[in-house]
């Protein structure tokens, strides 16, 4: 029996049997009882047998329960709500609907929307699905990760179940080509979101391990399924930098939080990079820089491997962790020399001296990298589009991205130096690297989760690159941006009009 609710109001008002108002992302009740608003799907019910009649007075379990869910205090953690709220995005903005094709689309979002007792276990059947569906390794790996995380309060806490389920439907959809898949994921997403804002605003859970992991899964997909802004992900994780920050280091040095932390520092550090607020990432304080180095979390890069695996992982991080000081000191120099302005000799020996001693830590990083045994292949290339006959073949993608990030960690280091007049020449070293970074992109970057991988690095590439070599690069991210919204190409400067850069 099928079955279509006449009602144009929101979900828990349909069931309520009252008159919704319709409002837009929440409807006023939900708004005046502080109830997580499920939105108004008109979801598809099958009904088998007879129908059964409900005492008067009772209520459905889902009612009771999210009666009390969403309770805002304005006592806890004011500047992260504030951060985070920036980058809110509702489902109408982002888009929502599709067809019902597949069972976890059918299914995800009235489920998910409720707190039911056997919702724990759908969410992991879904994890499960995506993992086994899924043919890219790379991505089941990923998805894997956030599988192995054991959470008390998994099943029961909204944005934590809701963001599990966005991401893990987006992946899925993008994997399997599945429109209505990744429709659903973003309505899922808009309001795991607003979940997530009224957790922040309560006087405890703001700071627990599943608000956390919400916050930074959340962040995951407006990096792989962007929104109405190019920067809502910058926002986002402007504010988990603040929510890390007043949780302490020692709440992220072991367990599940250790874990996620491994799994997004590179993005945190990546947004401290490029939009820096300050003239250190917070990861490179002492303090951080032990936990990032010494935690036991679970990486994505090098599941389950030896130990020196790990430690290899973790230095790269530590040594990545400079980089937004760097570019702090560095790049107004840099922009001002190529302008023909005059820089103090005491601004330009510092930026000189800072560059210098951390291009010597990631040139020691380099030699334990290299203990690890990874060959690079030259290798026929494959891409009829590719400007080169002859590519690099990295055999294992996760290592191939540090591999890409240390060579573009350099470009930057002895770009700087030259421009600082340090004794060395550099040149000849800039033009491979370059060449290293866009030869490695057709290997590191296939799949799902390529643009991933190579975000950094491409990005920094591109400065140095000729204008036919950015010409092409550009034309990689209209690719990439599908799969990888963080690499659209609006983000990016327009090709150079000079004869500048290295070419191919």
């Amino acid at each position: 029996m099928v079955g279509v609710p006449r009602s144009s109001g929101c979900q828990l008002c349909r069931q309520r049997r009252v008159k919704c108002d319709e409002a837009r992302p929440e409807c006023g009740n939900c708004r005046k009882y502080g109830t997580i608003c499920p939105g108004y799907e008109r979801a598809i019910k099958f009904v088998s047998g007879k129908h059964t009649i409900r005492s008067k007075g009772s209520r459905p379990l889902q009612t009771k329960c999210r009666s009390s869910i969403g309770a805002a205090s304005s006592e806890a953690s004011p500047s992260t709500t504030s951060t985070l709220s920036a980058a809110a995005t509702t489902p109408e903005s982002i888009g929502s609907g599709g067809s019902r094709s597949g069972t976890a689309a059918a299914v995800s979002t009235s489920l998910v929307a409720s707190l039911q007792p056997n919702r724990a276990l759908f969410i992991g059947t879904l994890m499960d699905m995506a993992q086994t569906r899924l043919a890219s390794k790379d991505v089941s790996t990923f998805l894997g990760f956030f599988g192995r995380l054991r959470f008390e309060e998994f099943g029961t806490a909204a944005a934590l179940d809701g963001a599990i389920c966005s991401l893990s439907l987006h992946l899925m959809g993008k994997e399997l080509a599945d429109d209505s898949l990744v429709a659903r994921s973003r309505t899922v997403y808009g309001w795991s979101l607003s979940a997530l804002q009224k957790t922040l605003r309560h006087p405890t859970k703001w700071k627990t391990s599943e608000t956390f992991c919400s916050a930074v899964l959340l962040c995951f997909f407006e990096l792989f399924a962007g929104t109405t802004s190019a920067e809502t992900w910058l926002q986002h994780a402007q504010g988990i930098a603040t929510l890390m920050e007043q949780r302490g280091p020692a709440a992220h040095a072991q367990g599940n939080d250790a874990a996620i932390l491994f799994s997004f520092r590179g993005i945190l550090i990546m947004s401290s990079l490029f939009f820096p607020t300050s003239d250190k990432c917070f990861l490179a304080q002492p303090e951080w820089r032990k936990v990032i180095y010494n935690g036991q979390g679970q990486s994505i890069y090098s599941p389950e491997n030896p130990g020196f695996s790990m430690q290899v992982v973790n230095s790269f991080f530590v040594c990545l962790a400079d980089m937004p000081e760097v570019m702090w000191w560095g790049y107004p120099v840099r922009q001002a020399l190529l302008a023909g302005q005059r820089v103090s000799p005491k601004r330009l020996q510092h930026v000189a001296e800072l560059a210098a001693a951390n291009h010597e830590r990631f040139a020691a990083w380099y030699e334990d990298f290299k203990k690890l045994g990874v060959e690079l292949k030259e290798v026929p290339s494959k891409d009829p589009s590719s400007p080169y006959q002859v590519v690099l073949e990295h055999p294992v993608g996760w290592l191939g991205s540090m591999h890409m990030g240390y060579w573009a960690s350099m470009l930057i280091l002895q770009e700087l130096m030259l421009q600082c007049e340090w004794p060395v020449d550099y040149r000849e070293s800039q033009k491979e690297l370059v060449q290293n970074i866009l030869r490695s992109v057709e290997s590191v970057g296939s799949g799902t989760m390529g643009p991933f991988r190579l975000g950094y690095s491409i990005r920094i590439a591109y400065e140095f690159a000729s204008v036919e070599a950015q010409q092409w690069i550009i034309s990689l991210l209209d690719k990439f941006s599908k799969r990888y919204a963080a690499t659209d190409k609006n983000s990016y400067p327009s090709p150079r009009a000079d004869a500048q850069g290295y070419s191919f």
